[in-house]
């Protein structure tokens, strides 16, 4: 059907100030639907309209569970209110999707750093326009240079996650990239795109990181130098629980902060980058969908009875605790740094050309992915 429909579109994209862009129209009630509702627009062009802006041409973008949620309808109340304040013409709709990419700059102000032909990579916070489509608008700050040593696809899927991992490193009391600051004991929940970059960044900062994975990703985690234990196995709690103590735990399974208190291992801090605060406050509204956050919060530390394990990271602000991602420029410029020596890499699935768009976000819909779906704007 996307197909067909992109065929039936072609026409329309004849003219210089169009573009092709994958967008959804209304919000699903699941993640199949998710995958159903986007269709193939013409779409106009965005056009550069303040000298920190640049337009990219993409070349790869990458699916990440934000796209699905987000057609979902998932923040849509803090999302339409930070569009408000930035003076957005349109609020919801049309919503195109795809966090980070890939691509060649093809307008900047005069005297900008990146100049039209550089090959970019960037990322997007949720409130903009994304990047399933041929052009996207960025700010400098969320953009660099591409390492040269990633390829398309692999560059194309490395912010959102790296930089996520970023903060929920951040957030544990591990700077990432910190110098001198090794030696802890990390427990991983989970080795998806965030599980990844975090391991990669957390044993280059020369921590020992245990991963509780799948035992098909064993192999991926040793690669990375990380210890894996089979989730699944029997006696895994046991297992867990002697690995320990942690002085960090970051949960990249959507365990959330509940999942502190049913830890049968010791720790100091636990992140969680699955919180309740835009759930609540899409129930509720901001406000009160804040302060009834809040109190999960309170309540998911309150929850953990067992002593802290480590005083020494930063022991009187709360336990559990939630990241969220972030476009920073110094993470970006770090994560760029690793990859360009070969210290920061992408596992990538599978790609579809553009066209097939609707293919990979039902592949995205059933879950378990083994690596970035793509999504290839360079395909014929």
């Amino acid at each position: 059907m996307a197909a067909a429909r992109a065929a039936g579109a072609a026409e329309a994209w004849a003219g210089a100030a169009r573009m092709a862009a994958w967008r959804a129209h209304s919000y699903a009630a699941d993640d199949a639907g998710a995958a159903a509702a986007l269709r193939l627009d013409a779409a106009r062009r965005p056009v550069r309209r303040a000298p920190a802006e640049l337009l990219v041409r993409v070349h790869a973008s990458s699916i990440n569970p934000i796209d699905l949620a987000m057609i979902r309808g998932y923040g849509s109340r803090v999302l339409n209110a930070w569009r408000a304040l930035e003076g957005s013409e349109g609020l919801e709709f049309p919503l195109t999707p795809g966090r980070d990419f890939v691509g060649t700059v093809a307008g900047a102000a005069p005297g900008a750093a990146l100049t039209p032909g550089e090959r970019v990579w960037g990322v997007l916070p949720p409130h903009r326009v994304g990047a399933h489509a041929e052009y996207v608008l960025a700010k400098d700050s969320w953009v660099s240079k591409a390492p040269e040593n990633l390829d398309d696809l692999e560059a194309g899927g490395a912010l959102y996650g790296g930089l996520t991992a970023c903060a929920a490193l951040r957030a544990a009391g591990l700077a990432p990239g910190g110098a001198g600051e090794g030696g802890r004991r990390v427990l991983l929940l989970g080795l998806g795109g965030v599980g990844h970059a975090a391991a990669q960044l957390l044993v280059r900062d020369t921590h020992h990181v245990v991963v509780s994975c799948a035992s098909e990703q064993a192999e991926a985690a040793q690669a990375l130098g990380a210890e894996p234990l089979d989730r699944r196995q029997e006696g895994y709690a046991e297992s867990l629980a002697q690995a320990g103590p942690f002085d960090v735990v970051i949960d990249c399974a959507g365990q959330g902060g509940a999942g502190a208190a049913l830890l049968p291992c010791a720790f100091g801090v636990y992140v969680t980058l699955t919180s309740p605060l835009l759930r609540q406050t899409d129930a509720s509204g901001i406000l009160p969908g804040t302060v009834a956050a809040a109190a999960d919060l309170i309540q998911q530390n309150l929850a953990v009875r067992q002593p802290a394990q480590i005083a020494s990271l930063s022991a009187w602000l709360p336990r559990v605790r939630w990241a969220f991602f972030s476009p920073r420029a110094d993470d970006i410029a770090l994560l760029r740094r690793r990859a360009s020596r070969g210290h920061f890499t992408v596992c990538v699935e599978r790609a579809w050309g553009w066209r097939h768009a609707g293919d990979a976000y039902a592949r995205a819909a059933r879950g378990h992915a083994r690596g970035k779906l793509m999504i290839d704007f360079t395909a014929p």
